[in-house]
């Protein structure tokens, strides 16, 4: 799995179809989406150790980072391939609420508390995907990191990707 902040949530839906491509689905009588799922997430914890967080210029650095989230997930399909990919057309979303806590394992800096947001979708038809991510993040030492990135994906018919990566941290 990727170990930025960007890759972990680009991964969403990929995980998603594959965790869900064995799950029970909802046949829409009209119109193209054979496949209708929602996921729904209370509380859940997630672990990872040896994160790689970025919030330059404030930092980057590896630490253990601890999630506790609700999230919601839906996702429209034309079908799930032997894969678990979702087969267009389709639209897919996911937006998430978290607190986090993140240990870095530079000594020299401190624990860092505080809450994340955030906001993936693909449009329906359309090569477009998109995600934010905002997180406020409140050091034990009585600092501050406030990290937000917009990315937006277009993905031509030659094949051709656009992507535009807008992030910036304040400390």
């Amino acid at each position: 799995m990727p170990r930025t902040p960007l890759g972990r949530l680009l991964w969403v839906p990929i995980v998603l179809g594959a965790v869900l491509g064995g799950q029970p689905v909802t046949a829409l009588a009209a119109g193209p989406y054979s496949v209708n799922i929602d996921v729904h997430a209370h509380q859940s914890i997630e672990f990872d150790p040896n994160f790689f967080f970025d919030g330059a210029p404030c930092f980057a650095t590896t630490g253990d980072l601890t999630e506790v989230f609700n999230g919601e997930a839906h996702a429209l399909a034309a079908a799930v391939d032997t894969q678990g990919n979702f087969l267009p057309p389709m639209h897919v979303q996911t937006n998430v609420e978290e607190s986090v806590l993140f240990d870095p394992s530079d000594p020299a800096l401190p624990t860092y508390s505080g809450h994340a947001a955030v906001h993936v979708t693909n449009f329906e038809d359309s090569p477009n995907a998109g995600f934010t991510n905002t997180v406020n993040l409140r050091g034990a030492d009585g600092s501050h990191v406030l990290f937000h990135e917009d990315v937006h994906i277009l993905v031509k018919a030659s094949g051709i990707a656009f992507v535009v990566d807008h992030k910036h941290a304040r400390c």
